[in-house]
């Protein structure tokens, strides 16, 4: 997905945010400013606005020497999570449709985004999980990736953000034994490293663990590590999780099942003018 001109000002007052979440220093604020600005003036539109938030945050990280801009926030989500997930896994254990429930729950957790929007708060985010399962979801996309899980020989599984990861292990478990779980390479957003795998309850569940080797909150395969690129390559099927990587992999041509929240505008127009918060499940390339 490129980026749009409705970009812009998000990425400067996304700079301003983390700025003043790393430092009281005014002038180290403006100064983080001001070097996102230059680089707005020459963004190539083509690029995606993951790649943009790894710019701004490599900009954050030379003037503060902050590696981890989120890392409370990732703990306290993660706990978060956890303590929610034993009910979540009632949900399943009661539903109608075990696999629905099981990827609406899956996505609701993609809610826990203090990237994706600032304002977020755990404090509302039960409420906000819970309303999935009475809302609208595609039961024929939800069907297709129920077939594409059960067919594929093995599964790449790109996490998201922490505390969400938490909620990945619903749908990760029943085919734990071929799935592969892929996490950021170093800290950006709140996305989740391996650095908080175990932490998620998620080291001994998949058959193995790989990262991008890269930080940004997304795929982007040109500044991705050989190891994963093959990985990616190489999989079935990949179930990508969060908008992030929607906007780096939506114009990928390997077999891929998009599961996620919608959180902006621009990615709303992009999906038919979906409502904000609206659940998603977007097969692409998936021949059965």
């Amino acid at each position: 997905m490129k980026s749009t001109l409705d970009c812009i000002p998000c990425f400067v007052e996304h700079a301003l945010h983390v700025a003043k979440m790393v430092t009281d220093d005014t002038e180290k604020q403006l100064y983080i400013v001001k070097e996102t600005l230059a680089k707005i003036v020459s963004l190539e539109m083509e690029q995606t606005p993951p790649e943009m938030a790894r710019t701004i945050h490599s900009i954050i990280r030379n003037i503060t020497g902050v590696e981890d801009a989120y890392s409370s926030v990732k703990f306290k989500s993660t706990e978060f999570a956890l303590e929610l997930l034993p009910r979540l896994e009632k949900y399943v254990e009661d539903a109608n449709d075990e696999f629905e429930a099981r990827v609406r729950l899956t996505i609701a957790g993609n809610i826990i985004d203090f990237g994706a929007d600032i304002h977020f708060s755990l404090d509302n985010a039960e409420e906000r999980i819970l309303e999935v399962m009475n809302m609208p979801i595609g039961i024929d996309a939800v069907r297709t990736l129920k077939r594409a899980m059960e067919l594929a020989p093995d599964i790449l599984y790109i996490a998201d953000n922490c505390g969400e990861a938490v909620f990945d292990s619903l749908l990760i478990s029943p085919y734990k034994e071929k799935t592969t779980l892929a996490v950021r390479g170093f800290p950006i957003l709140n996305d989740i490293t391996i650095k908080e795998v175990k932490h998620s309850g998620l080291d001994k569940l998949p058959k193995s663990i790989i990262d991008t080797g890269d930080a940004t909150p997304g795929v982007i395969l040109k500044y991705s590590k050989p190891e994963f690129v093959k990985a990616f390559n190489s999989a079935s099927l990949i179930i990508a999780k969060g908008q992030g990587n929607f906007e780096t992999l939506s114009d990928t041509d390997r077999p891929i099942v998009f599961l996620l929240r919608v959180k902006c505008p621009v990615v709303s127009r992009l999906l038919n003018n979906s409502p904000k918060g609206s659940l998603h499940v977007i097969p692409q390339n998936i021949a059965l």
